[in-house]
């Protein structure tokens, strides 16, 4: 069994990774990702066999045949389900909605092969923290606060890559299991 997940990989920026330094370095009690491992997930799967990547990358190839490459702005933070008993700090992304169209369509391909509906509707973002405790996350929160109305930057979006998930005690390690390209911007649908 391999732990596995669909995203999107966003490139590191500066910013990106001075406010992941901040949170680390906080004394909040929160898991802060390395700037290598930050993405947007846009299906979570759990425990897979690895003798079924093959059909999940048909079916991601499938659900994502119509799309092409696109524009995406990381932009502002905020925390769910919100900051009075945050569970999550994330930084936000927008993109017109593709990434959610993209996610929808993903989600169900994947289903037709067992794996289980998403219940809540797709809100595209970097986890930037997952909270540990609620003791000292007052300055976690502070730290995210001053970076609300921040642009990281915008980057393009032209893949979607199936991951695979190795959890170990200094943190998980990502790796490709694929890669499905998004078609170029003037390509027509065939």
């Amino acid at each position: 069994m391999i732990r596995a997940f669909v995203a999107i990989e966003i490139p590191g920026t500066v910013e990106l990774g001075n406010l992941l330094d901040r949170l680390r370095k906080s004394g909040s009690q929160v898991s802060v990702p390395r700037a290598e491992n930050v993405h947007v997930t846009m299906k979570f799967l759990g425990d897979v066999q690895e003798d079924r990547v093959g059909s999940i990358m048909g079916a991601i190839a499938e659900a994502t045949s119509g799309f092409a490459s696109f524009e995406a702005k990381i932009v502002g933070t905020g925390a769910f389900p919100g900051p009075r008993n945050p569970r999550v700090l994330w930084v936000g992304i927008e993109d017109g909605g593709a990434m959610g169209r993209i996610a929808d369509a993903i989600d169900e391909r994947i289903s037709a092969l067992g794996f289980e509906r998403e219940r809540r509707a797709f809100t595209p973002h970097i986890t930037i923290a997952r909270v540990k405790s609620q003791a000292g996350i007052d300055r976690g929160l502070s730290i995210s606060r001053e970076y609300e109305k921040v642009d990281f930057g915008t980057f393009s979006v032209s893949d979607v890559r199936l991951k695979k998930s190795t959890l170990t005690p200094s943190g998980p390690i990502y790796e490709d299991l694929g890669v499905i390209q998004l078609r170029a911007r003037d390509t027509p649908r065939e």
